[in-house]
């Protein structure tokens, strides 16, 4: 009798060592790589199911292209517009798929295909346990609409005559861009009862990009001869005007940690938000042809990110920049590389 149980305690033990090792190995074999730096949303070829996502780590050492296809196994959609983020998930805006993928931000998986109420979609925010999404169709519907981020279940749709472009939110508040391709000078406020309470109309310029930082908006408006840069508080009001004399068309804002990166034409320009004078360019790229040379531009963690569009058919090239100009890495992107995201 002892004997036996023996043998079976020797058994049980070697049954939970090799269930042990093939838990260990299933863990290894299920690992997957981590996201975690700079993502690349690129547009593809309209009408094909070219539009992907590129992956640069933090220490810019190389590029990763078609990690959504690579991780998922599938096409991820035609016109990739813009990446938002919300705790641990990336939600994707495939614009002429009329969807939104979300997956995991970091490893990639999807988590949910959202369709309900999406019509060519262009950008997302978030605020109030809610994201936000601006649909724009050309010469039709204008409308944002409202989510549940828990369950992502649609919620709301408020509708406008304007275009809706650009969205981004401060405090509780989520501000609607009312431009595109340089036409356009309102931005409208939703307060956190999903209500539009306001229009904000900007005095000078018309509105090229809206961004978010530090509870504030900014927003970039060129008059044709001048560009101007608003600041405008979580409640909705114009808090400062800066007029940047002699830069005719300034495009491509990106704002973080007081600092503020625009470009007009081929010359790039790098200030604060403190700031009150029009600085000179920090550096120009040429040769410049028009404004696919500078197709997109974000500021992340003190290096400047610019993507082409070259002919709107082959691969983007991306460089990154230091703050003076010092070119510190160039790639081969997706085609269309139109947006950078730090994740």
């Amino acid at each position: 009798m002892k004997f036996n149980r023996f043998l079976t305690a020797v058994f049980a033990s070697l049954l939970l060592t090799v269930a042990s090792c093939d838990n260990d190995d299933e863990i290894y074999n299920n690992q997957e790589t981590s996201y975690s730096g700079v993502l690349v949303s690129n547009e593809g070829n309209y009408g094909t199911p070219s539009g992907e996502v590129s992956f640069i780590p933090s220490d810019i050492s190389t590029i990763e292209n078609g990690i959504y296809k690579k991780v998922n196994n599938t096409d991820l959609g035609d016109v990739v517009n813009n990446i938002g983020f919300s705790g641990d998930q990336a939600y994707i805006i495939a614009n002429n798929s009329n969807k939104i993928e979300v997956v995991n931000r970091f490893r990639f998986s999807k988590t949910a295909t959202i369709t309900d109420n999406v019509k060519q979609p262009r950008y997302i925010t978030f605020a109030n346990n809610s994201f936000y999404v601006t649909n724009s169709t050309y010469l039709g519907d204008q409308y944002v609409a409202i989510y549940n981020s828990v369950n992502n279940s649609f919620v709301k749709k408020i509708t406008f005559t304007d275009t809706v472009e650009r969205i981004v939110s401060a405090g509780n508040k989520v501000f609607v861009q009312h431009a595109s391709y340089g036409f356009g000078n309102k931005i409208s406020v939703i307060n956190n009862t999903n209500v539009v309470e306001k229009t904000i109309t900007l005095p000078h310029g018309n509105i090229t990009k809206t961004v978010a930082a530090d509870n504030f908006v900014y927003t970039l408006a060129p008059d044709g001869t001048d560009t101007y840069l608003y600041q405008i508080n979580a409640a909705g009001d114009i808090t400062k005007e800066t007029k940047f004399a002699g830069i005719s068309s300034g495009e491509n804002l990106s704002v973080q940690n007081n600092q503020v990166i625009f470009n007009s034409k081929g010359s790039v320009y790098v200030t604060t938000i403190t700031s009150t004078t029009a600085p000179a360019p920090a550096f120009t790229i040429t040769p410049f042809v028009d404004y696919s040379t500078i197709y997109a531009l974000e500021l992340i963690d003190g290096k400047i990110f610019i993507s082409d569009a070259k002919d709107y058919q082959e691969a983007s090239k991306i460089s990154v920049y230091s703050l003076t100009g010092t070119l510190q890495k160039s790639f081969t992107a997706g085609i269309i590389a139109g947006g950078f995201y730090k994740n």
